[in-house]
């Protein structure tokens, strides 16, 4: 697959918003549904396997200098992810309940850590469509955090199935690959 000068920007520019940033806190987004009031009492992602959590929206990383939102969208074909440099505090959005998991048995220990290195995964649609289907995050532990516009379909989960309206997110790299997020 040969990446075009757009895939190499868009590339290059999540490395310099994720490099060299040390998480201080992980909250999750969910989109709140038109018939929901309110704030839901209790979130509704779900972890599939207790190293893995699906999303219907976001992920936030707040860092000492910034937060990061992961998110999917349709930059390069629909369900890809994207990423971009926030202010929580001045741009809110009113169509997602946030969750902050920080303290969460996933995130506990990683906090504190440094983002050192960041990988795309792209996928290829016929005929020529290139999109970023799951980022990897490595941090100075020599842990990982796979990113991945996936889901779950099938009953036994045994596979994860890409271009997907949904985010699968897990810090288990061996995990991630078997079942297909990377």
């Amino acid at each position: 697959m040969i990446l075009s000068k757009k895939h190499k920007n868009f590339e290059s520019y999540n490395r310099t918003i994720f490099l060299g940033e040390t998480i201080e806190g992980i909250i999750y987004g969910e989109i709140k549904f038109v018939f929901e009031e309110g704030n839901a009492e209790e979130p509704a992602y779900s972890p599939k396997y207790p190293e893995i959590d699906t999303l219907d929206y976001s992920i936030y990383f707040k860092t000492q200098n910034k937060t990061i939102y992961v998110f999917w969208d349709s930059k390069f074909y629909c369900f890809g992810l994207r990423a971009e440099e926030i202010d929580l505090e001045e741009t809110p959005n009113d169509y997602e309940q946030k969750w902050d998991v920080s303290n969460t048995e996933m995130w506990i220990n990683l906090l504190g850590k440094m983002i050192v290195d960041f990988n795309i995964v792209w996928e290829e649609v016929p005929p020529k469509t290139i999109y970023p289907q799951a980022f990897i995050l490595k941090l100075e532990d020599e842990s990982s955090i796979i990113l991945s516009a996936s889901e779950f379909k099938d009953v036994h989960q045994e596979k994860a199935y890409g271009m997907s309206d949904n985010l699968l997110v897990t810090t288990n790299l061996e995990l991630g690959r078997e079942l297909k997020l990377i």
